[in-house]
């Protein structure tokens, strides 16, 4: 098999991979487009009714009465005129409201269904969708667009390494494109997986100071619902990542959700063990009630001593690397400060009894 051949393949592969994922797309703009016509000339057809069954009420009312139809057939005029004319743009905007709900529907509903497909769950797993909710994006708009990128990024970036090495020779174009492919692949759940580690790590460092709002506004006489509340709504913007977990579990428990389902979903999302206590603590100050403001300083005090034992173990092994640093980088200096002039003067010597011999 020559050069040519293999570069026909390989064109052909890639376009028949770009053409698979495209095809779903325009199929779903082209529902999307017949939808929103169908509602247009529906609407248009109910706006000719309504037009004629006003035309021959009107017809009817000037035989009946010539003189009172006589006096107000200017004002109906100009009321008709206002009323088609303040109608048509809103009739206009509701039929395409209704095409772009029509059309998110049937965008949602694809989307659920090419996620329920068999590529769709060797893209996006379970493993990958909880790694989303940890880096706080819901829904399925967002699986969508990881898969999609876990899929045309790839594709792209081995077609270009393909063609970038196309005189290499077949086998190494080949190589080329598989190894691209791979680590295209493999990048963006790496990526996915740092960025839900950083966010774990915040997370522990937000929870000493989320215990210590509860603890003053259980002080001050407020439920645990209303302190929920007060933290989101006056200091979400300290806690980067608890806050909108927070605001979220507030309107899943407005929605009619227990306030124990809504907090229990954010202990199984971030997988801390003190985080973990301290809901299992508020779900059940909630359900049996009782004072929570002395539990909650002792286990401040817990967090406050466990994180002191991190940062020392953290400073540990900061000076443990320091002296690696300081070995590698400062023993050569004080060799040569320290030895130097003795080398120094060895060599002379040894010059100089070389030169009387």
């Amino acid at each position: 098999m020559d050069r040519l051949t293999l570069i026909s393949l390989s064109l052909f592969a890639a376009a028949g991979g770009v053409a698979v994922l495209t095809l779903p797309l325009l199929r779903d703009w082209r529902q999307r487009r017949l939808a929103a016509r169908t509602i247009d000339n529906a609407l248009a057809r109910q706006r000719a009714a309504e037009t004629a069954q006003a035309a021959g009420a009107a017809a009817a009312g000037a035989t009946s009465s010539a003189a009172t139809a006589a006096a107000a057939a200017q004002p109906a005029a100009k009321t008709a005129a206002k009323t088609a004319a303040g109608t048509a743009p809103g009739r206009t905007g509701s039929a395409n409201t209704l095409g772009a709900q029509l059309g998110a529907r049937m965008g949602e509903r694809f989307d659920a269904h090419w996620l329920e497909s068999r590529l769709g769950r060797a893209v996006v797993t379970p493993e990958d969708q909880q790694l989303l909710e940890q880096c706080g994006w819901y829904g399925l708009q967002a699986r969508v667009l990881f898969g999609v990128l876990r899929l045309a990024l790839p594709l792209a970036l081995a077609a270009a390494a393909m063609l970038w090495h196309l005189r290499g020779g077949g086998l190494a174009m080949l190589a080329w494109g598989f190894g691209t492919f791979a680590l295209a692949y493999l990048a963006p759940k790496l990526w996915l997986r740092r960025l839900a580690g950083a966010r774990l790590r915040m997370v522990d460092d937000e929870l000493p100071v989320l215990i210590d709002m509860l603890r003053l506004l259980q002080g001050v006489g407020l439920s645990i619902d209303q302190s929920l509340q007060v933290i989101v709504a006056e200091f979400g913007s300290m806690l980067h990542v608890l806050g909108p977990e927070l605001a979220r579990a507030n309107q899943q428990f407005a929605s009619g959700r227990s306030r124990e389902q809504t907090l229990l979903r954010i202990g199984r999302l971030f997988e801390s063990e003190d985080l973990k206590s301290l809901i299992t603590l508020l779900t059940q100050v909630d359900r049996h009630g009782g004072a929570v403001q002395e539990p909650l300083r002792q286990f401040g005090l817990r967090m406050q001593e466990a994180r002191k034992s991190r940062m020392k173990d953290e400073i540990g092994r900061l000076t443990v690397k320091m002296t690696a640093v300081m070995v590698v980088s400062l023993l050569p200096v004080l060799l040569i400060i320290t030895a130097g002039p003795g080398f120094l003067g060895v060599i002379r010597m040894l010059a100089q009894m070389g030169g009387t011999r």
